[in-house]
């Protein structure tokens, strides 16, 4: 009876830590201006840290030394339904295709200019009637190809000045952003029908950035915006300047403002030192080039979205050791739910599994699996 009277009191100790873990408190606000429902998050989410796990499943390495594993500048990646990985090398100029498994399964694409050719293949996109297509930004076209490697069809980009991260939806149509250059720089985030026709126009925003005056984020970046689409369709965009999330449907009708209270994270003039070293290397500025810095860093650099329609914010903060960002997640009505951080960008979301790409311990590049779970 002893016994039992202390495995109670600990199964109810249990019970009750899971329990406030489920009925943790929210301490946001909905609030519907002008149709549009804006919700309001404080700067703590609602769970800790223990929320969510991630577990590595597979990594794709080219510890084996053959040819068909070895990566020379990997930009980007993308995942069918199969859970095929499509990798994108810039500088071999092609994707190579992997299973479910890690094994190797074939290239699509070389490196050149003629048909089905890459220079600077960056940002692959799986449609799900299983289209690949690619954004070669030195040849500024789209190249579409069958995820069996056939060559389907090229959309040139040449008249949008620095077209960059197209974002595909369910149909085929791509939401991307570009430069219109003038007296005053702008720029503009547009959805185009499959064959790059204008749709409509998502946001306009005029750049800080002249022919001699370069805001060091907006130069470095060459947008002051970042967006994406979810697997519903709706468009999700930010704006460098102010924690908001800006969620469109597919239509183009503003449907939801997602607010996070934020203070912002100084940047101290040594930070400031080893940006410029970034760009620049040991030499300065070159003459006639203001390079200006804000006093505090942007909000977010991107965000990534999962099929259960949660948001994943990478942010410029860091943990104590410098190595790792933190990532803001918030759940599909808006609520942030979430913060932890990863070394490695977080790039897709897919079936429960987080793919990324790192670096191993001799600096070489590698991609990694990992299962997610959330402990909500």
């Amino acid at each position: 009876m002893k016994k039992l009277c202390m495995i109670l009191p600990l199964a109810l100790i249990l019970c009750l830590l899971v329990g406030c873990q489920d009925k943790a408190e929210w301490r946001g606000t909905f609030e519907e201006v002008d149709g549009v429902m804006v919700v309001k998050n404080p700067q703590e989410p609602i769970y800790g840290p223990e929320v969510f796990n991630l577990e590595e499943d597979l990594i794709i390495t080219n510890e084996a030394g053959e040819e068909e594993y070895m990566f020379q500048d990997i930009q980007n990646l993308a995942v069918d339904d199969e859970e095929n990985i499509c990798i994108a090398d810039r500088k071999a100029g092609h994707i190579q295709v992997f299973d479910i498994n890690g094994e190797y399964v074939r290239t699509i694409g070389s490196r050149g200019q003629g048909p089905g050719e890459m220079v600077s293949p960056i940002d692959p996109k799986v449609l799900s009637q299983e289209i690949l297509i690619v954004n070669d930004g030195y040849q500024a076209r789209l190249i579409y190809f069958s995820l069996n490697g056939e060559h389907i069809r090229n959309l040139s980009t040449g008249k949008y000045t620095g077209f960059r991260r197209p974002a595909i939806d369910s149909q085929g149509n791509i939401v991307a952003g570009f430069l219109i250059p003038g007296e005053e720089f702008k720029y503009e985030l547009t959805k185009f029908d499959s064959d790059l026709n204008p749709v409509f126009t998502v946001t306009t925003y005029p750049m800080k950035m002249s022919y001699t005056i370069f805001p060091y984020f907006e130069y470095t970046r060459l947008t002051n915006l970042a967006w994406n689409v979810n697997e519903q369709d709706q468009i999700i965009w930010g704006h460098m300047g102010k924690y908001e999330l800006f969620v469109h449907n597919p239509d183009g009708k503003l449907i939801k403002r997602i607010v996070r209270d934020y203070d912002g994270i100084e940047i101290t003039n040594q930070e400031k030192e080893k940006l410029i070293k970034d760009i620049f290397g040991d030499n300065p500025v070159p003459p006639g080039m203001n390079l200006q810095f804000p006093e505090r860093y942007p909000p977010f650099i991107r965000f990534s979205c999962d099929e259960e329609g949660r948001i994943y914010v990478q942010t410029y903060d860091k943990t104590e050791d410098g190595e790792a960002d933190y990532y803001d997640v918030f759940d599909s009505e808006g609520k942030y739910i979430a913060r932890f951080s990863l070394k490695y960008w977080a790039i897709v979301w897919k079936k429960q599994k987080l793919y990324t790409i790192e670096e191993d311990e001799d600096g070489f590049q590698i991609v990694k699996r990992y299962h997610v779970t959330w402990n909500i």
